[in-house]
């Protein structure tokens, strides 16, 4: 039987081996975990801002609301 290694289990114990991933135009880096890939950003100051909302998941946001509002507005033209 092949050991499993869990990517997680060694920034729990040694913390996070950031690798600069991005540069912006603002001077702000992103930096991506080289073992479980979490992204922090960097701002103007040089302190870390994580980064955890995803395209996809704000896209979902985005089109949920997008259903709620055209439901909303058909209920108050028909009442």
């Amino acid at each position: 039987m092949k050991p499993k290694t869990n990517p997680i289990l060694p920034c729990a114990i040694f913390g996070h081996n950031y690798k600069r991933s991005k540069t912006y135009i603002d001077h702000t880096a992103e930096l991506t975990c080289t073992h479980c890939d979490a992204v922090v950003i960097t701002d103007s100051n040089g302190n870390f801002e994580n980064n955890t909302v995803t395209n996809s998941q704000l896209k979902d946001t985005l089109q949920e609301l997008y259903r709620l509002t055209r439901t909303v507005s058909k209920t108050k033209v028909t009442s």
